[in-house]
C-alpha cells in the first residue's frame, strides 16, 4: 500500500481526489531499484505502471544494427508503462534505471480491475492517459521533424 502523500508527488495522478488516490494506493507498491535495474525490455510485454518518486529512468530503443538510442529521460514525478492500463502489449523500448530509484509500481491488471469496479476512477485516470499520449505524440513529432530537417539528403533536396 502507498500513502496519498507519495502519490501526490506523481504528476499523472497528483490532482485526483483523495478517495481515488486511496484506491490506487491500496493496489500499489513502493519499490527501490538500483542503478542498471531494467523495469521492462523492448518487445517484452508491459504489465506494470511505474511512477517515479525519486531517481531517473532512461527509455532506450535498440535497432537491428545493434545501435541503441535514448528516447527519453524520465525523472521524479513522471510515469512510464502507461500502456499497461490497456492490457498486455509489447514495449517499444527498454526502461532502465540510470541511478537508484524509488518507484511506485501498480499492476496493469489490478488497475483495469479497479476501473471495472469504479467507473469514475477509471474515467478520470484514462483521461489522464490520453493527455500523456498526446504530450508524447507532440514530443515525438517534434523529434521526427527535427531529424528530417537535419538529414543530409533532405537538406540537399531543399537546396535544389
Amino acid at each position: 500500500m502507498v500513502e496519498n502523500k507519495l502519490l501526490k508527488k506523481i504528476g499523472f495522478i497528483k490532482d485526483l481526489p483523495d478517495a481515488m488516490l486511496e484506491k490506487v494506493g491500496a493496489i500499489a507498491l513502493l519499490e527501490t531499484f538500483e542503478k542498471d535495474n531494467i523495469l521492462f525490455k523492448q518487445n517484452q510485454e508491459k504489465t506494470h505502471l511505474y511512477m517515479l518518486v525519486s531517481g531517473k529512468v532512461f527509455l532506450n530503443c535498440s535497432f537491428a544494427s545493434g545501435k541503441s538510442l535514448t528516447l527519453d529521460e524520465v525523472s521524479a514525478g513522471r510515469t512510464v508503462g502507461v500502456s499497461s492500463l490497456f492490457g498486455v502489449y509489447p514495449s517499444a523500448f527498454t526502461a532502465i534505471c540510470s541511478e537508484p530509484s524509488s518507484i511506485i509500481t501498480v499492476s496493469g491488471h489490478d488497475m483495469r480491475q479497479l476501473f471495472l469496479e469504479d467507473f469514475e476512477t477509471g474515467h478520470a485516470l484514462m483521461l489522464k492517459v490520453v493527455k500523456i499520449f498526446r504530450s508524447r505524440m507532440v514530443m515525438h513529432t517534434r523529434q521526427f521533424m527535427h531529424s528530417l530537417l537535419n538529414h543530409n539528403e533532405i537538406i540537399k533536396l531543399e537546396s535544389k
